[in-house]
């Protein structure tokens, strides 16, 4: 399987800093990350890596979509890391990414740290799902018919006031909605947690835990349950929304994973 690897590398390398690998979440690919993440850290002395997982951005099968797991994701995931080749390395999942982060984990993935952004809990979705059922019925709607259409027939309005702030430029949102696709049937069934995909904590290397106040998506308390799931202190971002990466607040974000990187152990 062809998989597409957007790089950035730093003009000026910080020395002994790990290399970070960024795996994107539904319906997108590893150019979410390359508008404002990648440079970023790369700026701050960071080699960086956005995967795009099969079927999704510029990898291969993309004409199968339907037929993948979230198993073979997470294989995608163990072979982009062995490709990038030894040396320390730091995982970075969004929302479907988070899961296989989590998977590979769960599945002998080692690691100098994990970052779990806006991610799937640990539990999987369907909890989520019942929130956003009662307290945002018009997203509910939109959601369960992505299993039936494609993501540009569903209402813009409706996407872009649940996956961004406000204050996104109109440019901005129109970008991003030329460019999102389908995504696998089987793999939104098993993000509900059918499918046991989480490590136990005591398997995980150390990890992060953000979130938005704001995400309609991955509520605030998800975030929290995750953090504790994992032992560790969540981060809630005020106004920030599910795509965090684009969102006008995306370095609001981006620096508290900067210090938590640069605080692990060498």
């Amino acid at each position: 399987m062809e998989l597409e690897l957007i790089t950035r590398r730093p003009a000026a390398p910080r020395p002994d800093s790990p290399r970070l690998l960024l795996v994107h979440g539904i319906c997108v690919g590893a150019w979410v990350w390359d508008e404002h993440v990648l440079p970023w850290f790369a700026d701050a002395g960071f080699e960086v890596h956005a995967l795009s997982l099969r079927g999704h951005g510029g990898s291969g099968g993309r004409e199968r979509l339907n037929d993948w797991r979230l198993a073979d994701y997470t294989e995608d995931l163990r072979t982009t890391i062995a490709r990038l080749g030894d040396g320390p390395l730091v995982v970075v999942g969004h929302s479907l990414g988070g899961a296989v982060v989590q998977d590979w984990i769960r599945s002998g993935g080692h690691a100098a740290g994990v970052a779990l952004l806006a991610s799937v809990p640990p539990w999987g979705l369907a909890y989520s799902a019942w929130q956003m059922m009662l307290s945002s019925p018009d997203l509910f709607q939109q959601l369960a018919r992505l299993s039936l259409a494609e993501p540009r027939t569903l209402d813009p309005d409706v996407m872009r006031r649940h996956l961004f702030s406000d204050d996104l430029p109109d440019a901005d949102y129109a970008r991003f909605a030329r460019r999102v696709q389908g995504e696998s049937r089987h793999v939104g069934i098993e993000l509900q947690g059918w499918r046991p995909f989480a490590p136990m904590p005591w398997q995980a290397p150390p990890v992060f835990v953000l979130g938005g106040e704001d995400d309609r998506f991955i509520r605030p308390d998800a975030v929290r349950g995750t953090a504790t799931y994992f032992g560790v202190k969540p981060h809630l971002v005020p106004q920030l929304a599910h795509a965090l990466m684009l969102d006008p607040h995306w370095e609001d974000a981006a620096r508290p994973l900067l210090d938590w990187i640069l605080k692990l152990p060498a």
